[in-house]
Order: C-alpha cells, then structure tokens, then sequence
C-alpha cells in the first residue's frame, strides 16, 4: 500500500431525486426505517419519489443528504478495510464527516442538522451567487465594500481559486455580481437555494443553535476531521462544537481544505451521491480521488492504492 486516504463528504446542493440507490436501500433498510421513525420523515419517499418536492427545502434536504452520504460511508466499510487519515465535509458535510468519525453519534446528528436546517429557514431571507473567474481576496474586498447601511453579502463558499459563492441580502449579492463582473469576473449564477448560508444573515440562527447543540454529546474524532470554520484539525471537542456554531455565519474555507489535504498525498474519495466534490477536488489541483459512485470503484482504488 503507497498512499493513505481521504473522504470528502458533499453539503447542500449535491442532493438530487433517485440519490438513495436501490443498492443502499437493500443492504441500510433497518437504518433508514430508524431514521424515518425517528425524524417521522418518510426518507425513501422523500429522496426518491419525483412527486415529493420537500428535498429542496432546506429542512429536509439536510437530514437526507447526511443519511445517504453516511449510508454510502458503510457502504465504503463493506468494500475496505482501510480506516481514513483524514475526513472533511462541504458545510453540511461536515456533520457527516464527523459521524463517520464517531465524533457524533449519526442519530443525534439526524436530529442535529434537522433543527440546523429548521433554524436557517427561520432565518432573513436573501441570495446565494456562484461567481467565477475572479481572485477571492479580489471579491472579498467587493463584499467589504457592498456592506453598508445594513447591507450583508460575504463570500460563503471559496470552493476553488477561480469559483467562490457569495451570499446575503438580494439587492446587496445582485450589486456584488455585478461589480464582479465589472472587476473581471467570467460569470456570475445566481443559486437557487432556499437559505443563504454563511454570512450574517444566520446570527440570530446561530445563537438559537448554540443552545441546541449545547446539549448534544460530540466525541474525540477517530480520524483527522478539518473543519470549515478553521480548514484545520483540533483535538479538543469543546473547539469542534463552537466550529459548527462558526460555520453558519462564516466562510467555507474550501480551498485551504483542499491545500491540507494535498499536502498529505493521500488517495481522495467522496463519500455521497453524485461527484460534485470530485470536480472541485480537481479545479484545487487533486488529481487521485474517485467517488463511491464511480463504475469499478473496487478496481480503481486499488489500482491508485498499487494493490494487485
């Protein structure tokens, strides 16, 4: 064996209709019926039936993309052997980064990120826009100045050098696209999402979340969890839990995730539905990592883990 390995897990916006295969429901039916009676969510419906229009909303979708991307960790258990070095989420994704950890237990974390997801509904509504082709630090400053007279627009997500989600209220994240545009930017998305996610548009949410996940009970990870908040390790759970609280109100600092985890030379897998991390993984310079979902994961992994 050459490398170690690295699991990524997707956040908000990788959730699609079908993600929970017939495969996962087969071999996790027990933990998805739990689930589903815990939460009183009926998550086979909810993630597979097109008449089902709730996965969008925010308070759904969080609870079912931890539950598919934990159940696509067991499935990565049940193919090998091989314990991760290191584990990191996209913003929800950290929640099922450190349940696979054994950090939180994955049914307090159901109910964990089902309140997450009902606190940021509650939350001022706004806007969330992906802009590309522009330096971050460039559009870092574009934000600081658009943040006036009760304005609030921040840069969200810096997912890749050239691909950074801005977000806040609607007229404040429409002026930044378009003065991004103005600075260089290539193109500007606006998203469509029903929250805007880590900026201070989430204050109030994240102090009533604060209280929430006061009462929950987080371990020491098993694995090397970086966290979005710091795009770092630590080993002290008191540090972990006030992380999660910092992330709803501040940036998912991607890019240096994906610099900490390229100077481990480690093999990367994502571990969800879908390959969207995969993608960014490669716009950050990652070249070794596959998804659960690639076809012969088996032989791919250990042909990069020179496994004959």
């Amino acid at each position: 064996m050459a490398k170690e390995i690295s699991l990524l897990f997707p956040g908000q916006g990788s959730q699609f209709t079908g993600m929970l295969t017939q495969d996962l429901i087969s071999s996790y039916k027990d933990i998805i019926d739990e689930a589903s009676d815990i939460l009183e969510i009926d998550f086979i419906s909810l993630i597979n039936d097109e008449n089902d229009t709730k996965l969008n909303q925010t308070s759904y979708t969080q609870p079912a993309l931890l539950l598919t991307s934990y159940l696509f960790f067991l499935k990565y258990k049940s193919l090998t052997n091989i314990k991760p070095t290191i584990m990191a989420g996209h913003s929800l994704g950290e929640y099922s980064a450190l349940v696979a950890s054994d950090s939180i237990n994955f049914y307090d974390a159901l109910k964990i990120v089902r309140q997450r997801g009902l606190l940021m509904e509650a939350a001022p509504k706004g806007l969330m826009a992906a802009i590309m082709g522009i330096d971050s630090n460039i559009l870092d400053e574009i934000c600081i100045q658009e943040n006036v007279d009760n304005n609030v627009v921040a840069c969200a997500n810096l997912n890749s050098p050239l691909q950074t989600v801005i977000a806040g209220s609607d007229i404040s994240v429409q002026n930044v696209c378009k003065l991004a545009k103005e600075a260089g930017a290539k193109r500007t998305i606006i998203l469509n999402v029903s929250v805007a996610s880590h900026c201070k548009l989430m204050d109030e949410s994240s102090l009533l979340f604060a209280k929430y996940l006061n009462d929950i009970n987080i371990n020491l990870p098993s694995s090397k969890v970086i966290q979005n908040y710091s795009a770092n390790v630590t080993e002290d759970t008191v540090i972990i839990k006030q992380n999660l609280i910092n992330q709803l109100t501040n940036s998912v600092k991607w890019v240096d995730t994906m610099n900490f985890i390229a100077s481990t030379n480690s093999i990367v897998i994502e571990c969800g539905p879908g390959k969207v991390l995969q993608g960014l993984a490669k716009s950050n310079g990652i070249s070794d990592i596959l998804s659960l979902t690639n076809e012969n994961f088996d032989s791919k992994l250990k042909e990069l883990l020179w496994i004959k």
